[in-house]
């Protein structure tokens, strides 16, 4: 016999609050949780950008797809902290007029060596794809005399 309380949700992306919205697949509605992991789920409007309202009935069975895999909490740092030293290579290059003590490291040769270590402190299938190693070779090429 069929459960009909099962509800496959498949998750769709995140709203500009950063709430997880998902699309039930049994009735096309859009729903929404603030966690990835062991969420409560709430209606919403059914609008990507509605705001949560009420919690899905209990007796639902919630299955859920295609969630993203998520950067544990060093990775999420070391991500932003990279994008940090790129945007201060970036300054240092354009209106920073070259002037070190305006980099996060103080130094060229220092920032430089603390973005390869951040790069490479990401797994293969996790490295930043705004960002490359080769691309930070050519900041040392630039930047380091």
């Amino acid at each position: 016999m069929e459960n009909k309380n099962i509800r496959t949700m498949e998750f769709i992306g995140e709203d500009d609050w950063n709430n997880n919205v998902y699309k039930c697949l049994e009735n096309g509605k859009l729903y929404k949780s603030e966690e990835l992991k062991n969420p409560e789920v709430y209606t919403c409007g059914n609008e990507f950008e509605g705001e949560m309202g009420f919690p899905v009935p209990k007796e639902w069975e919630l299955n859920f797809i295609n969630i993203p895999i998520q950067p544990t909490k060093e990775e999420k740092f070391n991500y932003m902290m990279l994008s940090r030293l790129k945007h201060d290579c970036d300054y240092y290059l354009g209106n920073g007029d070259h002037y070190a003590p305006q980099l996060w490291a103080g130094d060229e040769q220092k920032q430089i060596d603390e973005m390869k270590k951040l790069y490479n402190s990401f797994a293969y299938d996790k490295k930043p794809e705004w960002l490359t190693y080769d691309k930070i070779l050519k900041y040392e090429e630039l930047m380091v005399k």
